[in-house]
Formats: structure tokens, C-alpha cells, sequence
């Protein structure tokens, strides 16, 4: 990487110096929990954000059609403004544009128009609603010519697409041409924004973003800003590139978890295997779920490619009982070991998720797991007791805490970049 690093968390960075502090959030729209939560960026100073980052031009091209509410269309532009703040911006360093489109696209201003946060500020703070329909693919084709009119030379393009419905006509070879550019694209969908289409838009699952509200888009600026500020760190430590690990994965599957949450917490397990480099040599998963009784669904060594351990996942069926962790840390300890697919000799890890409190004792067996040299994270979500996931993690620097289930999917990298990222540094 081009920047020095900075842990922005309330955790320890797992690898050299760090400044640490805590990044507490309050939600709305009915949300009142504190979030916790820990990201990576590169160095700041005054606050979080890009200090003295690379060069980019940057454009957001935003849905103003009617299906917005005026109150989150206002959202919208508070995030673009949050985001604007995080950058170092000058004429020759990083620069912004915004592109408001509905059955058409309209230039809002253009990249080269201002060149400081304050003119940017203003700018964004008087655009107007435009309201109409949502020709998404339309307004893609229209940012081609203006990336080309724009561009510095070798400087890097990013587009970040905000929408919150399904586009009215083809996004895909839109995107597929800008994205031939060498322009990277981001996809953030809200509320009713089709999935598969905010793929298509991305070109990856790795650069598209959905949140159920306006309000909640400020729980993913962090994120983007990360990936913009160095994406060669977040595809090369993301994707845990020529590493070895064991992880299991212990998941909850008792009857006080929603059938809804557990195919939530299902998909976090996709995108862990996702951001995985899956092999016989390389990252094994494997896979528990319990409830009053533990219960095998794969071992380490079952399966040896994203595909089918994805399909693994998606077939598994919830218990529906108590929450015996105690006896499900019992019964795990033993695939890690090599008859069950095990390779004591890699780094070992274990991530319990749980959504309650614990019938039975888990201090015991966690620490025989750990005593193994088997690192384990303890994820709670909702009513999650903090001090049994201390004592399973060992540690508090281990246990990550979700207000819902929902937030999972904020996780997954930040999971990902301590087990690839140890404190020993290998």
C-alpha cells in the first residue's frame, strides 16, 4: 500500500502502530441502539477520512425520481456531502461531481467545476429533487461522455450510483462499457433497488451496497470511502490471498431466532466464503449449527470450492430449540483436529454467532478450544449476552456486537481482516 495505515477502532490494530478511539453511531428511523463499529483507512489527521490520498475523480450519479420521499432525497445528499469531507480536495487531487437522473439525467455540476469541500457543500446542498420516472441505464450512458471530457490522465474514474428502485430500461451493457473505461463503479441500492441489478451495475458483489433506508446510508460510507481510498489493500486482504486457515463457523439455529434472521445470518456466511480464497491448500470452511443439540452440517475438508460450499450453506435448516453454546463448543472442538479435516499446523479459527444467552456453562469448553491454539470470535446479535461472549472469545477484543441481523453484513470484511491480518503479522 501507498499510505501508512490507521486502525480506527475500538479494538487493536492486529499489526504495528495504531491510534485508537471508538466510532459510536446512533441510528434513526426507529433505531436507537449505539452501533459499535471498527474500519481501516488510510492515515487521518483531524478526522476520519483520506489524508493526502491519491489522485480520483469521482462523480455520483443519484435517482431523483418520484418514488423518493423529499425527506430522503435530503438523506441522499447528506451522504454525498459526509462523503465529500472524508477527501483531500483540490483541483489537482481528488474531485467530485454529481449527476442527478430520472427519466433523464441531468449534470448537477461537473467534476472540474469546484475544488474545495465548502464550494462542494453548497453545491449539493441547493440541488432539487427532479422527481419522474428511473431510467437507469440511460444515465449510465450519459457519464460516459463526461468522464471523457473531464479525465486526467492515469488518474483513477470512480462512479457511485444511488438508487432506490428498479431501473425502467437494461443497465448491463451500460455499465459493462463504462466499466471497460477503466471506470469502477459502486451500486448502492435502497429500500426497493433490485439486487441482481445493482450487481450488474458493479460488475462484482464486492462494490455493491443495499440498505433498507435513506437514513442508513451513513452506516456504509466508511466502507466505500476504505475501498476508494485503497482498493489494491481491500482486494489483496480481502480476498485473504495466499493464506492458510481452518475456520469453522457455529452458528445459532435455536427457535428464538426468526426464520428471516437465520437466512440473514446465512448470507453472512456466503459472503464470508465469498471474500475467501476456498482450497484443500488453502482456506478450508466448515460448518456447525446448534441448538439444544449440536449439529454437523460439513467438515473442513467437505467441500473445496465457493460453489458448492455455497450451496451447502443455502440447504441447511434450522433447529428450532434451546441455546445449549456450552455443548456446541464441546462438540466443535474435535473438527478441528485431523481425522474431521482439521490442519493443526495452519492457523484455526472458530466464529460463534449467537442471538441469546447461553443455558449452559461455556467458559470451560471455549477455553479448551483455546488452549489448542484455536482463535475464536464471538458474534451476538439482539439479546446476545456480553459477558459469555468474553468468556467464549477470551477476549473482548474478539467479541463483536450487532444490534440486529441486518448488520451482519457490515461485518464480514472486518472478520476477514483480522484472521487474515494475525497480530504475529504472518
Amino acid at each position: 500500500p501507498l499510505l501508512p495505515w490507521l486502525r480506527w477502532t475500538s479494538r487493536r490494530h492486529g499489526c504495528g502502530s495504531s491510534t485508537e478511539a471508538a466510532d459510536q453511531r446512533t441510528l434513526s428511523a426507529g433505531h436507537t441502539a449505539v452501533i459499535e463499529r471498527s474500519f481501516t483507512f488510510p492515515f487521518v489527521s483531524s478526522q476520519l477520512g483520506c489524508v493526502d490520498t491519491e489522485e480520483a475523480d469521482i462523480y455520483f450519479l443519484i435517482d431523483g425520481s418520484g418514488s423518493i420521499y423529499p425527506n430522503d432525497f435530503q438523506d441522499m445528499k447528506v451522504f454525498m456531502n459526509e462523503m465529500i469531507s472524508m477527501f483531500q480536495v483540490s483541483a489537482n487531487g481528488v474531485r467530485f461531481g454529481v449527476v442527478q437522473y430520472e427519466s433523464t439525467p441531468q449534470t448537477e455540476f461537473t467534476i472540474s467545476q469546484y475544488n474545495s469541500v465548502k464550494q462542494l457543500k453548497e453545491a449539493v446542498h441547493v440541488i432539487q429533487q427532479l422527481g419522474g420516472g428511473t431510467n437507469t441505464g440511460d444515465a449510465l450512458r450519459y457519464m460516459k461522455s463526461l468522464f471523457v471530457k473531464a479525465t486526467r490522465y492515469s488518474v483513477p474514474k470512480l462512479l457511485i450510483v444511488i438508487t432506490d428502485g428498479e431501473s425502467r430500461d437494461q443497465v448491463t451493457k451500460a455499465a459493462e462499457e463504462l466499466r471497460q473505461e477503466g471506470i469502477v463503479i459502486y451500486a448502492i441500492g435502497v429500500k426497493n433497488a433490485i439486487k441482481k441489478e445493482l450487481k450488474d451495475i458493479a460488475g462484482t458483489e464486492d462494490r455493491m451496497f443495499f440498505v433498507n433506508d435513506f437514513d442508513s446510508l451513513k452506516l456504509i460510507k466508511h466502507e466505500i470511502v476504505q475501498d476508494i481510498c485503497s482498493p489494491e489493500v481491500d482486494r489483496t486482504w480481502m480476498s485473504c490471498k495466499n493464506m492458510k486457515a481452518d475456520i469453522i463457523l457455529l452458528v445459532d439455529s435455536s427457535e428464538s431466532i426468526h426464520p428471516v434472521d437465520f437466512q440473514k445470518m446465512k448470507d453472512f456466511m456466503q459472503l464470508i466464503v465469498n471474500r475467501s480464497d476456498i482450497g484443500a491448500d488453502k482456506v478450508q470452511v466448515g460448518l456447525l449449527q446448534f441448538s439444544s443439540e449440536p449439529q454437523e452440517e460439513f467438515q473442513l475438508n467437505q467441500y473445496g470450492s465457493k460453489a458448492d460450499l455455497r450451496r451447502a450453506i443455502s440447504g441447511i435448516r434450522q433447529i428450532k430449540s434451546g441455546t445449549m453454546t456450552g455443548k456446541a463448543l464441546t462438540f466443535a472442538s474435535s473438527y478441528f483436529d485431523e481425522p474431521k479435516g482439521g490442519r493443526p499446523r495452519v492457523k484455526q479459527y472458530l466464529i460463534v454467532i449467537t442471538d441469546g444467552e447461553a443455558q449452559d456453562i461455556v467458559r470451560e469448553p471455549a477455553e479448551t478450544i483455546r488452549d489448542k491454539g484455536i482463535t475464536i470470535y464471538a458474534i451476538g446479535v439482539l439479546h446476545a449476552n456480553n459477558s459469555q461472549l468474553v468468556e467464549i472469545a477470551g477476549s473482548q477484543d474478539r467479541v463483536f456486537f450487532e444490534d440486529n441481523f441486518d448488520s451482519l453484513t457490515f461485518l464480514e470484511k472486518e472478520i476477514l481482516f483480522e484472521i487474515c491480518n494475525p497480530e504475529d503479522c504472518k
